[in-house]
């Protein structure tokens, strides 16, 4: 080996100032041979459209639960069918069990609490016993016989877990008084067009791959407990008093908010039917959504209001969605929060598609940040009003990405994170009115200042090698790079191009190669180059003014601008001439993807200052080269 290296060096050695000479280029964005495939069985296309041969498998969930607060313990049962859409017979069905994360031999990247995981009786298949293998957080049950297109299987087991205490991560308990159950049920697995089945091991930091699912989920708590969950409550009557009903019904239909249960409702003891049974059963009905999750507490208050959110049943009329946030009566940021929550949830119904579902709740408890669940979002206090708007903003525009838009987050936490984050900032300009520095384009400079970017951001976010890699690739890197282009093409464009991706992909599964293909055809040019650049390698962006000089005329004036990066990316000029107006002219990228190192631009008159980025957009990891000022 160390003879190899010895030679490879001789080797190299000599060329390096030729190569020093040399820019590098984007290679082409290699497209999967998984989704190539796809392609040809015509389930996608190339320009990022779902094809027509494509299919989505769906599932139905009857799920009964009880809490039993005193030992954090849920318990219940699951009845669970799956409904193969697909072409091709299915022999096996696999099925997700993420509390086992907290099980003693469990493999994880992150420390949790260990609780056991979960504890399940015998699986049935349409009412016969059934064999199942098991494998950590993941388990595989054999069907009978395979189950061919358009046939469907009803599994069923009992299933038990203790609610770890704290953040657990991302559900849990806040001692014996306040619950919020997340991925807390046996779940299907997703088998997509693409892949098939994709049955990675949850392992705690990445989040979820998920398939639509209509829910009935029928929750016990005790009596004097509120609960909110994803889906619509079918028997308000049995578990809710008539005054919080009717303030309800007001909330729903205007803009108003409405303190449904206020610090009085609970000194009166006025949230639970007068019946003097010990517990209540809320019942719920959620419809094509990807998850359940379910929060409850004796001490929430609750405020609510709603929204319009355009025509989202297409009948050609403007629909409403109820907007509700719970909360401690400690949590003082809290009173603003449903003005927060209906501004963010009527302002992506109008920037991306129409908000889907009956109702928004944000809840808060447990978490330092949040966490998103369909209908449901759970997060914690913050300090002040402008942290608590901007986490709300956050975890609700995930109903769009990617509750709406099912993308793999296991592997492609960008796929979310990172377009909710640079919505999330949009979000806080308009609600604030004021223009601020771009967050994720000072943290993004921030980390390759100190040599931290060191992974592209196609890798798979469970395989990433660095502990502040996943942060920064699934939500900093995506957010800035998605800004330096609303940079170079226009906001309102890219924003428009986002709102063709939504659409496109609503209440389906798309890959990278679906959002890089899409966000081509919407913005109506290959960036290829831009793609490749950003998403599959870690090269940074450094353009510089090396010289101002006068014409050989002496009428006008020449820029030198060099590119001494390997992010290739136009360079926006402004000069400012002696009599003080001001020009711009622009490097487009074909000189610098022509190979071109140094690139010389003309003015008229004499410039008395030069600018590089004037508006700062780039992610130009060197300002002090980017001005020129005569002496």
């Amino acid at each position: 080996m160390q003879a190899t290296l010895v030679r490879l060096l001789t080797v190299v050695l000599p060329c390096l100032p030729i190569l020093a000479q040399t820019r590098p280029l984007p290679h082409p964005l290699e497209p999967s041979a998984a989704w190539l495939a796809a392609i040809e069985r015509q389930t996608r296309t190339q320009d990022g459209r779902p094809g027509p041969a494509s299919w989505t498998n769906y599932a139905q969930y009857s799920i009964v639960a009880e809490l039993l607060p005193d030992t954090a313990r849920v318990q219940g049962r699951v009845e669970m069918t799956f409904h193969n859409r697909s072409p091709e017979e299915v022999a096996s069905l696999w099925i997700h069990l993420r509390q086992n994360l907290h099980a003693p031999d469990a493999v994880r990247n992150i420390p949790v609490e260990v609780t056991g995981g979960i504890e399940l009786g015998q699986w049935t298949v349409d009412g016969n016993g059934a064999h199942t293998a098991q494998r950590g957080t993941r388990l595989e049950l054999f069907l009978p016989e395979p189950l061919p297109g358009d046939g469907k299987a009803k599994v069923a087991v009992e299933f038990a877990f203790t609610v770890p205490d704290g953040e657990a991560p991302r559900m849990g308990r806040v001692g014996n008084e306040l619950f919020f159950l997340g991925y807390w049920y046996p779940q299907f697995a997703v088998c997509d067009d693409v892949r098939g089945w994709v049955v990675e091991p949850y392992l705690g930091e990445s989040e979820f791959y998920m398939g639509y699912a209509d829910y009935d989920v029928a929750f016990t708590a005790p009596k004097g407990w509120l609960v909110q969950a994803t889906g619509t409550l079918q028997n308000p009557a049995a578990v809710l008093p008539e005054t919080i009903r009717k303030d309800l019904a007001t909330a729903a239909s205007g803009d108003a908010i409405v303190r449904v249960v206020t610090k009085e409702h609970h000194a009166g003891n006025g949230i639970a039917t007068a019946d003097a049974a010990p517990t209540r059963t809320w019942r719920f009905r959620g419809e094509k959504v990807r998850d359940f999750a379910i929060a409850t507490s004796p001490h929430y208050l609750w405020d609510a209001t709603s929204v319009v959110v355009g025509d989202r049943d297409g009948d050609g009329k403007d629909d409403r969605c109820l907007v509700q946030v719970m909360y401690r009566p400690e949590a003082v940021t809290w009173r603003n929060a449903c003005h927060f929550a209906q501004h963010t949830i009527g302002t992506l119904s109008r920037d991306l598609a129409p908000y889907p579902w009956p109702h928004a709740t944000t809840v808060e408890g447990i978490l330092g940040g949040g966490m998103e669940y369909p209908m449901l979002v759970l997060c914690g206090d913050q300090r002040t009003p402008f942290a608590n708007q901007s986490l709300i903003a956050h975890e609700l525009a995930h109903m769009w990405f990617p509750m709406l838009v099912g993308s793999d987050e296991t592997a492609f936490g960008w796929q979310d994170e990172g377009l909710v984050d640079w919505f999330t900032a949009r979000l806080e300009r308009d609600y604030w009115k004021q223009q601020r520095p771009s967050a994720a384009q000072r943290d993004y400079l921030s980390v390759v200042s100190l040599g931290l970017d060191r992974e592209p951001m196609l890798t798979h976010a469970d395989h990433l090698q660095h502990e502040t890699s996943y942060v920064y690739l699934c939500y900093t890197k995506p957010a800035a790079v998605l800004q330096q282009l609303a940079g170079m093409l226009g906001e309102d464009k890219v924003a428009a191009a986002l709102r063709e991706y939504t659409r496109t992909w609503a209440f389906a599964h798309p890959t990278p190669e679906d959002f890089f293909a899409t966000m081509n055809r919407a913005l109506g040019q290959d960036l290829g180059w831009y793609w490749s650049t950003w998403w599959t390698e870690t090269w940074t962006l450094d353009h510089a003014i090396a010289a101002v000089r006068a014409t050989a005329d002496g009428k006008g004036s020449e820029v030198v601008v060099e590119d001494h990066g390997r992010a290739p990316h136009p360079a926006r000029v402004q000069v400012t001439f002696a009599d003080g107006t001001t020009a711009e002219q622009t490097v487009p990228v074909t000189r610098w993807l022509a190979g071109e190192r140094s690139v010389v631009l003309t003015f008229p008159g004499k410039i008395t200052a030069a600018k590089l980025d004037p508006a700062q957009t780039t992610l130009d990891i060197e300002r002090s080269n980017d001005t020129w000022t005569a002496k």
